[in-house]
Formats: structure tokens, C-alpha cells, sequence
């Protein structure tokens, strides 16, 4: 059965507008005299403690009947705050996007799954999918293709989420730290995208849905050394980790 999470992935994802205004407003003024690219990468900074703490906490328990629960609440949290940074980003370089409600939403999804908007972009023959833009996006966004895109991005995450389970929520002592640095590579790429995103500059679709390797994959591959050694000699053992 389809968790909430998953049947309402635009509501979850996509911020508040206004609250976007707000939180880049807050940090302009803690900020003065930074640039709108400055701001936002403190912007990203921030989300990524928020995020890491989220991973760590969601971590330490190593109980594998609630492995997948506790995995699905790290992704829930995670894409809040990717989604906020998103849209706080938008506010801060950008801040003519928030004002069209139509196509923001599509925005923040380019954004935190450039992968899922590719496929549906190829999907209606439109081969540019490979880069992505947000003159590509204001092309062609449309309902249709919003569906699509919240379709496969639901596919990559329910994988996600139990590939999560699997390597970061059953591993004695460990499950913290491959966490917190998932979660931290994590919303860095994505803090990145929406930088480079809303200079009106283009993305690749590399990240979530995507075919290439990613700081997040040399995660997903330490993370599974390291249960394959636990298995093969009967005990957990400490996983050094370092961004």
C-alpha cells in the first residue's frame, strides 16, 4: 500500500511561498552585504545540518521491524527541507519565480528530482530532457506532465527509501553516521541544482532518478561494504566517515 508520503509527494515537497519570502528575508537580514549567491549557500549550509541531524536521529535505531517506518520518516523530513531550501533559494536569487503558482511547483520538482523530470520529458519526445532548464520547464509544464513526473519520482523513492532500510537502518552502531552523510551529500547536490537552477543556468539530471554515479552512490556503496563485512564475520564494525 502506497504510504501518505508517496500519494501526496507534490503537497509534501513543494514550501509555502510565503514562507520561502520570509525565511530569505531572515536571512538577509543576518546577513548583510551578502550576495544573493552568498545567502543562498548558507541557505544550503543550514538545511544540511537539518538534515543530517534528521538522518542520524532516524539512524541510531537498528530495530529491522521498524527499519522501513523510521526510513520513510528520514525521506519524509528530507524532502521538506530540500524543498524549503528550494524555494528559499528561489526567493533569494530568483524571487520573480515565486509569483507564477503554476509553474513554481514544477520548479522545486526539476529541482529535487531533475531524474524523474528527464525520463517524462523523453517521455513526450522532447529530447533536451538530458539538460535541464528552467526555460525547458516553462515550455512545457503542463498537469500531465507534473503527474508523470510525481509518478516516477514515487517509484524512485519507495525504492530509496528501502534501499535506506536496508543499508543504514539495520546495521548496528553505524546507522547514524551513514545517515547523517547520506542525508548531508544528499541536500548539498540538491542545494547545488537550485543554485545553478535559478541563475537560469542548466542542471543535469544526474541526481535522484538518474543513471549517474553521485557523491550519494559512493555512500550507498561504503554503507554496503560495510553490511557485507558484518555478515561475513559476525559483527558490526565502525564505519569512519568523512564528507
Amino acid at each position: 500500500m502506497p504510504s501518505p508520503l508517496l500519494e501526496n509527494l507534490l503537497d509534501w515537497v513543494v514550501p509555502d511561498r510565503d514562507q520561502c519570502r520570509k525565511a530569505a528575508e531572515e536571512l538577509v537580514a543576518r546577513n548583510p552585504g551578502l550576495s544573493p549567491e552568498q545567502l543562498a549557500r548558507h541557505a544550503v549550509s543550514s538545511a544540511q545540518g537539518w538534515a543530517a541531524s534528521a538522518g542520524a536521529a532516524t539512524g541510531v535505531v537498528a530495530n529491522p521491524l521498524i527499519a522501513m517506518p523510521a526510513a520513510a520518516a528520514d525521506m519524509a523530513a528530507v524532502l521538506r527541507i530540500e524543498g524549503t531550501m528550494a524555494g528559499t533559494i528561489a526567493a533569494l536569487i530568483d524571487p520573480a519565480s515565486l509569483d507564477h503558482p503554476n509553474t513554481f511547483p514544477a520548479d522545486v520538482l526539476a529541482i529535487v528530482f531533475p531524474g524523474a523530470v528527464s525520463q517524462a520529458l523523453r517521455q513526450i519526445g522532447v529530447r533536451w530532457g538530458q539538460r535541464i532548464s528552467q526555460e525547458l520547464i516553462r515550455r512545457y509544464v503542463s498537469e500531465g506532465l507534473m503527474k508523470s513526473v510525481t509518478r516516477l519520482a514515487s517509484r524512485y523513492l519507495f525504492v530509496h527509501v528501502t534501499e535506506k532500510a536496508i543499508v543504514s537502518k539495520t546495521v548496528p552502531l553505524i546507522g547514524a553516521g551513514i545517515g547523517a552523510g547520506w542525508n548531508w551529500l544528499e541536500v548539498k547536490a540538491v542545494g547545488n541544482r537550485a543554485i545553478h537552477y535559478y541563475q537560469h543556468k542548466n542542471i543535469r539530471p544526474g541526481g535522484r532518478g538518474g543513471v549517474r554515479r553521485s557523491p550519494l552512490g559512493r555512500i550507498k556503496s561504503v554503507a554496503s561494504k560495510v553490511v557485507r563485512r558484518k555478515r561475513d564475520e559476525g559483527g558490526p564494525k565502525k564505519l569512519s566517515f568523512e564528507p
